[in-house]
């Protein structure tokens, strides 16, 4: 008896004792601000109901970036939203300012749509996401043919031979205007998802280039579900005291987490990674060839009503990079990431993408795909010695720069202008 009661109170004196020394050098903001504040807390998404409170007794109830169920899209992220990493618009996209739905004339608007490594997660600023760098990207271009014509095919085909030969080396020029990348993805969603969205928001605001970076959370989610949802609400109805027990037991972990103890622990220990690998398992992936070719289907149909529904404008679907597909070249962190994921994660992954890879490239009719165009980038950062993954999928400032490269070669074509035919009467004047 004495020695259960002398544990509740050494506990006590350790944290009496924690508090004093972190309040005596001045470390009291530091800690208190060392999980709310960090990437992951401000990446991690919050389900809030439609009066903007949280679902009590859900994990997915713990980050900062707020989203709500939707009977359309499943579940969307939370208009007007701001952090120092991020800004959400009135629309629920990624950026500062709101979109006007009218389209000023001489705009030229490129959505990128697709989960988290389209959203840009873990990203420092909106800035530094894919769509804000093919912006700079394609507006430098611009400013380069405006400064040096000469590097660029004319507007007019030559009259002489020699002239025709020698232009044909220079880059094509890119159609003169505004050009306005908007980033449209959220976390976590499926080609159902990236599908709802594209028809009910993305279109009314008139692109003309959808980029769908996208196939992860395809590849991993059951070949039963239409597209993602955040909660699995049936689930909580059909048994609502394991929800009650989970409730309970977060309200005890809430209650853990809040000692200084457990803070300092956490803070200056064993330092929490940012990279939210337990969300990542091995098993999420199918186990037996039917079920991954059902999940290859769903994605390749969801695409053919892409393709459909963008008849008139130019769609570039882009496989997404993967850890795996790095193997070769792993810097330290990365190789403690894939190894966090199990043994079998990585023969899974690189099996799912290399079929997801065999079905999509040869087989697509340009009946059904004619405005669609499809690059696979899973193995991207093959040949890229640096680090560029923080999770499996998601990726750091200077890796988004080589996959914004990456996409802007493909933007080059899309927004591409030929020499119009030589016109021996303009010229003459």
């Amino acid at each position: 008896m004495v020695v259960l009661v002398g544990i509740p109170l050494g506990l006590l004196l350790l944290e009496l004792l924690v508090r004093g020394a972190v309040f005596v050098t001045g470390n009291t903001n530091q800690l208190e601000k060392s999980l709310s504040g960090s990437p992951a807390s401000a990446y991690a998404l919050k389900l809030e109901d439609a009066t903007g409170k949280s679902y009590p007794g859900l994990t997915s109830s713990s980050g900062e970036l707020q989203v709500r169920r939707s009977p359309i899209l499943g579940y969307e992220l939370v208009p007007n939203q701001k952090h120092k990493f991020w800004q959400i618009d009135s629309h629920g996209f990624r950026q500062e300012g709101d979109l006007p739905l009218a389209k000023p004339k001489g705009e030229f608007r490129i959505f990128v749509i697709g989960n988290s490594t389209a959203f840009g997660q873990m990203a420092s600023s909106n800035e530094a996401t894919i769509a804000a760098k093919l912006q700079v990207l394609l507006q430098d271009r611009l400013k380069a043919q405006a400064q040096r014509p000469e590097k660029f095919k004319p507007a007019e085909t030559p009259y002489f031979a020699e002239q025709v030969e020698a232009i044909q080396a220079l880059p094509d020029r890119l159609k003169e205007g505004n050009y306005r990348a908007i980033t449209a993805a959220t976390p976590g969603y499926t080609s159902g998802n990236e599908l709802a969205l594209l028809v009910h928001r993305v279109m009314a605001f008139s692109p003309d280039c959808v980029i769908i970076l996208n196939g992860y959370e395809d590849l991993r989610s059951p070949s039963t579900e239409v597209a993602r949802e955040i909660v699995n609400f049936d689930r909580i109805l059909q048994n609502p005291s394991e929800h009650y027990s989970r409730y309970i037991s977060q309200q005890f972990d809430q209650w853990f987490s809040s000692l200084y103890l457990v803070k300092a622990t956490r803070r200056w220990v064993f330092p929490a990674s940012d990279r939210g690998n337990l969300a990542f398992k091995a098993d999420q992936f199918a186990a037996d060839d039917q079920e991954l070719k059902m999940r290859i289907e769903r994605y390749r149909y969801n695409l053919k009503q892409v393709a459909k529904l963008t008849s008139g404008t130019q769609t570039l679907v882009a496989i997404q990079p993967e850890i795996t597909g790095k193997k070769g070249v792993l810097t330290t962190d990365e190789s403690k990431i894939l190894k966090d994921l199990g043994t079998e994660y990585p023969a899974r992954a690189e099996n799912a993408f290399q079929e997801l890879e065999a079905v999509l490239q040869p087989r697509e009719p340009k009946k059904d795909f004619a405005n669609v165009k499809i690059v696979n980038l899973y193995r991207l950062y093959k040949d890229y010695k640096e680090q560029a993954f923080l999770n499996p999928i998601d990726l750091n400032n200077a890796a988004n720069d080589l996959l914004a490269k990456k996409l802007y070669e493909q933007l080059q074509v899309i927004f591409a202008v030929q020499p119009a035919p030589f016109n021996s009467t303009g010229s003459s004047n």
